[in-house]
């Protein structure tokens, strides 16, 4: 099956029920700083938007096969969303606080798990 970007954006805006959505911090691939983003989860489809109102995502991150693995960060409640085999990204991700205390040495491999974890703002 051929997905394009129309099919993601009548996906993202369309009646399909939302899991989660709320504001993150992400961290840019080539900018290392963080950015606040918008988040919206509909099943393994993780889209992100520059802002609450837009249309339109700017990405969108499939979550099938990613671990999520709690990281240390000096001022962020910080986790990563990684893929294994070569040439994939690791996303980082970051709330801007936490719900309840975590061991940052578990491993989550299931990404809705992780988000119960976050504290999401709407």
């Amino acid at each position: 099956m051929k997905i394009n970007e129309k099919h993601l954006i009548a996906f993202v805006s369309g009646s399909a029920a939302i899991d989660k959505q709320g504001y993150l911090n992400k961290r840019g691939d080539l900018n290392k700083a963080f950015q606040r983003r918008w988040f919206v989860l509909k099943g393994n489809l993780l889209f992100y938007f520059e802002r609450k109102t837009d249309a339109e995502p700017i990405g969108v991150i499939v979550i099938d096969g990613c671990s999520v693995e709690l990281t240390e960060n000096s001022d962020k409640y910080a986790f990563e969303l990684a893929f294994s085999g070569s040439g994939t990204r690791t996303y980082v991700l970051a709330a801007d606080s936490q719900v309840a205390p975590v061991n940052h040495n578990i491993v989550l491999y299931n990404v809705h798990a992780c988000f119960k974890l976050w504290n999401f703002r709407s």
